[in-house]
Order: C-alpha cells, then sequence, then structure tokens
C-alpha cells in the first residue's frame, strides 16, 4: 500500500518529515510520497527517514497552478521542485521535463479553487492525457460528485491514468493512511510502474484514526492561510523550479 499525498512542515502540515515517514511505518504502508505544497525542501529528510524507518520514499510536490483556479497537480517522482503559478497544461509538462508523473489532486471537489472542475477537465483531458487522479481522497466532496466522477473515469480512463486514492494527510498519525492506493508489489519503483500501467486500485477507511484535536486543527489552518501564504508572498515558496 502507498500514500501518494502527504505534507508536512515544510508547508502546511503540521509534523516534520521524520515524524511522517516514522507514520508511514506504524500505519503498515510500504510507500509513502511527501507531496507538499509548491515546496521540494521537505523530500530529503524524509528520504533519510525512509531508511531508518524501512520506508520507500517518493519524493513529489503539491504544485500549485494559474489563478484564479489554482488548480493543484502533484508531481511525483521529481528530482526537484516545480514553480508555481504556471498554467496547468505547463505544470504538467514541468512534472515530466524531469522525468516525473502528474497526478490530478481531489478532482471535482464543490470549490472553485484547488480542484478541476468537470468541464475544465474535460477540456484538459481533450488537449493531453494525464498519469492518474485522486478517484478517492478525504478532501470535502458530495456523493453525487463521486458517482459523476467514478462515471467519468470509466468513460475517459485512457486519457485520465492510474486511479488512485490518498489521504492527503496533514497530521501524520493522526489522519495518514485514511484512504490509500493498492498496487502490485512493494517498493516505490513497483507504484511508479503500476501508475503507468494503471494498475493501481483506490482502497477507502483503510485506516479510522481518531484525527487531531481542534486546538491542531486550528494551528493547522492558520499555518495554511496564514505562514505558508505568507511565505508565498515574500518568495520564500513556489518560485524555485522550471
Amino acid at each position: 500500500m502507498a500514500d501518494p499525498h502527504a505534507h508536512t512542515t515544510a508547508s502546511d502540515g503540521m509534523v516534520s518529515p521524520r515524524q511522517l515517514v516514522q507514520a508511514a511505518a506504524g500505519a503498515g504502508l510500504s510507500v509513502v510520497a511527501i507531496t507538499d505544497h509548491d515546496t521540494f525542501s521537505g523530500c530529503a529528510e524524509a528520504a533519510e527517514a525512509g531508511e531508518e524507518f524501512a520506508i520507500e520514499v517518493v519524493r513529489g510536490e503539491e504544485v500549485t497552478t494559474s489563478s484564479p483556479a489554482n488548480v493543484h497537480v502533484l508531481g511525483l517522482f521529481l528530482g526537484g521542485p516545480v514553480r508555481m503559478g504556471m498554467a496547468v497544461e505547463d505544470t504538467i509538462a514541468a512534472i515530466h521535463d524531469q522525468g516525473g508523473l502528474a497526478i490530478l489532486a481531489h478532482p471535482w471537489m464543490p470549490t472553485y479553487f484547488a480542484s478541476i472542475s468537470p468541464g475544465a477537465l474535460r477540456r484538459l483531458i481533450s488537449r493531453l492525457p494525464v498519469d492518474g487522479i485522486e478517484i478517492r481522497h478525504t478532501c470535502p466532496t458530495t456523493k453525487g460528485r463521486i458517482r459523476g466522477l467514478d462515471q467519468f473515469y470509466e468513460l475517459h480512463r485512457d486519457r485520465l491514468g492510474a486511479a488512485l486514492g490518498s489521504s492527503d494527510s496533514h497530521f501524520g498519525g493522526y489522519d495518514l493512511a485514511r484512504t490509500v492506493t493498492i498496487f502490485p508489489g512493494r517498493s516505490a519503483l513497483d507504484l511508479r510502474r503500476a501508475i503507468e500501467s494503471h494498475s493501481t486500485r483506490p482502497l477507502e477507511r483503510y485506516r479510522r484514526p481518531p484525527g487531531p484535536p481542534l486546538t491542531l486543527r486550528l494551528k493547522q489552518q492558520a499555518r495554511s492561510m496564514g505562514w505558508l501564504s505568507w511565505q508565498r508572498w515574500r518568495g520564500r515558496i513556489g518560485h524555485e523550479g522550471a
């Protein structure tokens, strides 16, 4: 099992990269991806911790694309950061230029920002395919949107790539591996091959941890909307890479 979407204190997560990898080991994962918002800075520490805890770490990033929609695209198996603020197509191209895989994060959410809308997704895949899409995730959505996305995926799976499941973890052991991706094998390379061959499968509610306390949730929201936005505005996050 892999959790291909998780955050650390390098962006708006509440655990260090080492703590996240330790939580992955405790959750029974074989692979975890570090996908902090618009930064690659936590990946080295996570990879080092992966050797300590016998967890394979995929270096990645959750890239914010251009306004006004600011769609989020996961870059997995990256060698370095991808600059934020580019069009979705240019972001995918930048990920591919590094030899990475481009995954659409938490699509069809009932929000205008961060999540690609049904219409935008149709237009995107009419121009170029993606490597995968999060069919199951833990971000707020509706049952109707989930059903619609399932139907859309069945019709266009050749353009949408692999079906993935992820926790979008921000709290380590409190929320990691709630939803995961099942794949043949155990290694990060096996995961990559499974994504490329479309042989992955999302598994919902693999774990049901108690969840973080309210005070920690509030601190995370403040970090996401305050500190992270400030770091972007100052040019300290999101402005590196191609």
